[in-house]
């Protein structure tokens, strides 16, 4: 191994929730803490130890690289792509990763047929399924499912996303799905909804379509980024009765005011995120002008305002488009950090120290150790969704699809975990609003 070594600190529970064991275990064992599942991947104990590549030595560096390279010709993913309509009106559209096309020429037909009118021309190797595919889609098999959240600003095409998906789908069983935001990845708003970290009706509505048309299969969840706010914040919500058998969590900016507060304290933070995330945003409400107007929950004045940074847009369009007065009274109540004690399904965090957007104070290894369902990982290199190694893939990505891989192998996910765990209530839990 070559490159700028990395190191991996673990803080969790005592006793983590025991998971039952496929078959009983090979040694009439039968069931296995949390704790030893994630052991079970060479390089996440801790005290492991990991390589970057050399010159990324930095948080900065690392977030840097990830968002200027040229990963267009790695990680060769292929899509079809569902619309999913939501109750409210809304709607957005998942990916599935599926085989590649014996011919990419007819592949691309394909697409300009079953693009939608007026929707922007999708991203590489990614079409709209046909009628008959669609109809062919739900299926009885138990394959494991990944469902991924993804960034802000971000979707299916991004290089931290389609790292997970070439890996997951290579190895034996394995499907995925990518649920994009609302109007993320070239996708139409179809009504004035957007998308915010409370915003888990979304993910739950996808979830209960996706148990609809596969109810055999045991269902795994990725958040990265502000993906991972979502998800907690769904599993938080969900507790014992969360669907999911297992997740993960990559840089998840666990206390949104305390990464809000960095942005513009930090140069290299506000070029790396803060103004490519505004600049982002900016251009989802003008290219869904029309719509946005016609719901009126915009004005001309919004789509004309000149946004300088995430806490302007938040304080403009999102916090008052649902009820928050300050957008820092919505960054307080969406942190997924207030949802930590609620989660009961087996999670894995992996943070790093130096992440130019998440800041240490956000990573929660005390808390970690107060609930066994979480396994946090703190690194002391990697950046925002980084941990580039040599040979320019991620590390993290790599350590991810290990341990998903892992725990279908190890763990018969049709059993409840076993634990006498009890979310922890203040006296004071009454008071509390956000």
């Amino acid at each position: 191994m070559v490159g700028f070594i990395g190191n991996v600190e673990s803080f969790q529970a005592d006793n983590t929730v025991k998971l039952h064991l496929k078959n009983g275990g090979e040694d009439g064992t039968s069931i296995i803490p949390f704790k030893e599942v994630v052991n079970s991947v060479d390089g996440l104990s801790n005290g492991s130890k990991f390589w970057l590549k050399p010159w990324l030595f930095t948080g900065d560096l690392q977030t840097m690289y990830l968002g200027a390279a040229d990963y267009s010709r790695e990680f060769q993913v292929w899509y079809g792509r569902r619309l999913i309509e939501f109750p409210d009106g809304g709607s957005s559209t998942a990916d599935f990763a599926i085989p590649k096309p014996e011919s990419t020429e007819d592949f691309y037909n394909i697409a300009a047929k079953t693009l939608p009118s007026g929707w922007p021309k999708q991203h590489p190797r990614t079409r709209f399924f046909t009628p008959e595919e669609l109809s062919q889609q739900p299926s009885n098999d138990t394959k494991p499912l990944v469902i991924i959240s993804h960034g802000l600003g971000s979707g299916s095409h991004a290089p931290e996303v389609r790292s997970i998906v070439d890996k997951l789908t290579n190895i034996n069983g394995f499907e995925v799905v990518v649920l994009n935001s609302r109007g993320c990845s070239r996708s139409k708003l179809t009504s004035g909804e957007l998308f915010n970290g409370l915003a888990t009706d979304d993910l739950r509505h996808f979830v209960k379509f996706i148990q609809n048309i596969y109810p055999n299969r045991p269902l795994f969840g990725i958040g990265l980024s502000f993906g991972s706010t979502v998800l907690v914040n769904y599993l938080g919500e969900e507790g014992d009765q969360s669907p999911f058998v297992a997740s993960v969590t990559l840089s998840n900016p666990w206390d949104m005011v305390d990464s809000m507060y960095r942005f513009p304290n930090r140069f290299l933070t506000r070029f790396l995120f803060q103004d490519v995330t505004t600049s982002y945003l900016t251009r989802l409400l003008k290219s869904n002008r029309e719509t946005l107007l016609k719901e009126g929950l915009i004005t001309e004045k919004d789509l004309k305002h000149k946004y300088t940074s995430i806490s302007d847009f938040d304080n403009r369009i999102t916090a008052p488009l649902y009820g928050f007065p300050t957008s820092w009274t919505y960054y307080r109540a969406a942190s997924s950090i207030n949802r930590i004690f609620n989660v009961q399904t087996p999670l894995l965090s992996i943070n790093s120290f130096d992440d130019p957007v998440v800041g240490v104070h956000s990573i929660p290894t005390e808390e970690a150790k107060h609930n066994p369902y979480i396994v946090q990982l703190r690194t002391d290199l990697g950046g925002h969704l980084g941990y580039i190694q040599s040979d320019g893939d991620s590390w993290a990505s790599k350590k991810i699809c290990e341990f998903f891989k892992n725990f279908n192998d190890l763990v018969d996910t049709t059993k409840k975990p076993e634990t006498d765990y009890i979310k922890p209530v203040s006296r004071y839990d009454s008071k509390l609003h956000y």
